[in-house]
């Protein structure tokens, strides 16, 4: 295991990658408002076993990488409560991670996205073909906002938990924001524990939150790739809970059924979330996807 400081696009990216780098890799990307150690080691060190060099990394605006987006407004924009002042798009994101893979010599990677994570992957996935070995976009969405309004919009439960923990982050209460969300984000299938969570929340916290970052912004002001999909033809697997309170489920149907030949994984009972109850059976499942591919 090693870590470093990828200069990519003026900004620092920290990164952290396990297993032998001569494996094929397999590049994580996190999803909004979150640092790189939310991809937990239970998720990694089996992709890792079955051969596979992983690579994990901060996006910018959070954890050891490059802030650029420090300070709170409030602006209800696509379902969320995002900083008004759009300095940078899901497009310049996916240019970050494609840099970091050439400054690691990477020529091409399974990519691996969570949430905002996953609507990365597509981006790479449609702009950068030939850097891309398969794609799983988890919990994820082909866009958000008035585009297209035949996909469910986040619950009022979720929409009000934004509200109050974008207080409490105000307030400097970073873990009880953190508490707040998290709480909702979780599926009725494995009950949310507050104690466990609040466990990993110090450690995720320490290695660097930002609770202010441009994430919401860049994804209300980037394109809808709806409309793009047909042109990904990369094998896929899409994994989405039935519970998701932000991205509801039918955003993943839109995925699974947009991307020519994609697979859809469907989680019942399951939230905004990859709950480790189910880490095995998730991992056992994109292990098969990406040797398949």
């Amino acid at each position: 295991m090693s870590e470093g400081i990828a200069e990519v696009n003026n900004i620092n990216i920290w990164w952290e990658d396990f297993g032998n780098p001569s494996n094929p890799s397999v590049l994580l990307i996190m999803g909004a408002n979150a640092n790189a150690l939310l991809w937990r080691e239970d998720f990694i060190n089996p992709i890792v076993k079955s051969g596979f060099h992983v690579v994990r990394f901060d996006n910018r605006d959070v954890g050891k990488s490059t802030w650029v987006t420090t300070e709170p407004t409030f602006n209800i924009n696509a379902g969320s409560v995002v900083a008004s002042e759009v300095s940078y798009t899901l497009e310049d994101m996916a240019s970050d991670a494609v840099g970091l893979m050439d400054h690691l010599n990477i020529q091409k990677a399974h990519i691996i996205g969570a949430s905002m994570g996953g609507m990365i992957t597509q981006v790479i996935g449609l702009d950068y073909p030939d850097r891309v070995s398969s794609l799983t976009p988890i919990m994820s969405s082909p866009g958000i906002g008035l585009e297209d309004s035949n996909l469910q919009g986040p619950t009022q439960e979720m929409m009000e938990a934004i509200i109050e923990s974008m207080k409490l982050n105000m307030e400097g209460e970073y873990e009880d924001a953190l508490v707040v969300n998290y709480r909702v984000l979780s599926g009725s299938r494995f009950p949310f524990n507050e104690e466990k969570f609040r466990e990993q929340a110090k450690e995720v916290i320490a290695h660097g939150h930002n609770p202010f970052p441009g994430h919401g912004a860049a994804v209300g002001q980037s394109p809808h790739r709806g409309v793009r999909l047909s042109e990904i033809d990369i094998p896929t697997l899409v994994i989405h809970g039935t519970e998701d309170a932000i991205l509801p489920y039918d955003h993943g149907q839109a995925l699974a059924e947009g991307i020519k030949n994609a697979e859809l994984m469907t989680l019942e009972g399951v939230g905004h979330e990859i709950p480790e109850e189910l880490t095995e059976e998730i991992t056992q499942k994109i292990i098969g996807h990406i040797k398949g591919a």
